[in-house]
């Protein structure tokens, strides 16, 4: 008890950006390391399922989840008016994340209990964020129905783990959930970058579409719906794939209208604008990947590193900076990492192409780790500390 009191009382568990920002980056750093020298043929941290398992549910449920809830549960205090979380179940939730991490690594009559309390994160998590359901934060609302499918589809997942009966199941609901990453994105960059965007950008102005902005959250539905009843039926298939070619439309009409050209030389900025780029090839190419048009990796990783690695990355710098107190710009070592993440998209989905599919693994793993290492190098003093401006958080 005396250890965790002392842990309340760290300026890292003073709001939820600090600790799950800096956990997100050394998971990052960890997990594809590990990954890598498995791949290479080291039997690092031997774990009991085919190691694509736990590379998957941990990249959607680990270093997802832990961004996910470092912004929502920072920026969500701001959209409610209330605090979401205090310092202690602050710490809890991380604790049964972090403790999540060890599930695959375990004897399976412990693994159970891991995944349980890995789950168990996501029932505190929506416990603490109720306060966005309530009538009057309708606009709110989608981002706790894209967590509650977020959690649901990681509940199937484990199961699928666990009971062998089920491995078919796995992957589909880790995509699933990936999904949901990805439209949390799309909700999320709905909200900061065309607001970013409008305080610094002096004259081209970047525009809001309110009929678009309508049709997102339905066409958000639709597309998650048919790609969970896609392998049902081929005509399913074909909507699911329909979906996704329209949201890669409706997005890039979004994008052009928030006047990306104008951001190239803040790359703060500009990476959240790449990352959404990300998500709209990413949507062109699983609608193309359901038709089996192109390889359903390519479009994956589009989405999961592309959209989901690079936004995270992108607002993991900036909001760390933001509510810190210091000045919202990008240094040349944390610049370094925006060109190394996107060189390890760009070569993960492209190489593989050409028959280089060895050398994409180990050279976007390298790309990746390079750059939350300098996340790291950068960001954890700033993480650790108190905000220099004086004022809590």
């Amino acid at each position: 008890m005396r250890i965790i009191g002392r842990m309340l009382q760290l300026s890292v568990f003073a709001t939820a950006f600090r600790i799950f920002f800096l956990s997100t980056a050394l998971h990052a750093v960890a997990v594809i390391t590990i990954w890598l020298l498995k791949l290479r043929g080291h039997e690092i941290a031997a774990i009991s399922t085919a190691p694509v398992y736990w590379h998957t549910y941990e990249m959607v449920f680990g270093f997802g989840r832990a961004a996910i809830f470092g912004f929502l549960f920072t920026a969500g205090q701001h959209w409610s008016g209330q605090q979401l979380l205090t310092r202690r179940s602050l710490t809890a939730l991380f604790l049964l994340w972090l403790t999540g991490r060890f599930s695959f690594f375990l004897p399976y009559e412990f693994s159970v209990s891991g995944f349980a309390i890995d789950s168990a994160a996501n029932v505190l998590a929506l416990y603490s964020m109720w306060p966005l359901m309530q009538p009057q934060q309708k606009h709110n609302q989608p981002v706790v129905w894209l967590f509650i499918a977020y959690a649901a589809a990681q509940v199937v997942a484990s199961g699928a783990v666990l009971a062998a009966g089920l491995s078919e199941i796995f992957l589909p609901a880790v995509k699933l959930a990936l999904l949901c990453v990805v439209f949390l994105v799309a909700i999320i960059a709905g909200r900061v970058l065309p607001f970013f965007a409008s305080v610094v950008i002096a004259g081209d102005k970047p525009r809001i579409l309110p009929k678009l902005e309508k049709a997102i959250w339905p066409l958000t539905l639709v597309t998650l719906g048919a790609f969970s009843l896609a392998p049902l039926h081929d005509v399913l298939t074909k909507m699911a794939a329909a979906a996704c070619l329209l949201a890669a439309i409706l997005h890039a009409i979004r994008w052009v209208n928030w006047r990306p050209q104008a951001t190239w030389r803040m790359p703060i900025l500009a990476i959240l604008y790449a990352g959404y780029l990300f998500l709209i090839i990413g949507f062109a190419l699983l609608g193309l990947a359901l038709l089996q048009w192109v390889p359903s990796s390519v479009a994956w990783h589009m989405l999961g590193l592309g959209a989901a690695g690079v936004f995270i990355f992108g607002m993991m710098t900036r909001v760390a900076l933001g509510h810190t107190g210091r000045p919202i710009k990008a240094t040349v070592l944390v610049n370094i990492g925006y060109f190394a993440l996107c060189a390890a998209l760009l070569v993960r989905v492209i190489l593989p192409l050409f028959g280089y599919a060895d050398k994409a693994y180990l050279f976007a793993a390298i790309f990746w780790i390079l750059s939350f290492t300098l996340y790291l190098i950068k960001y954890t003093p700033i993480l650790l500390h108190a905000r220099v401006d004086g004022r809590p958080g």
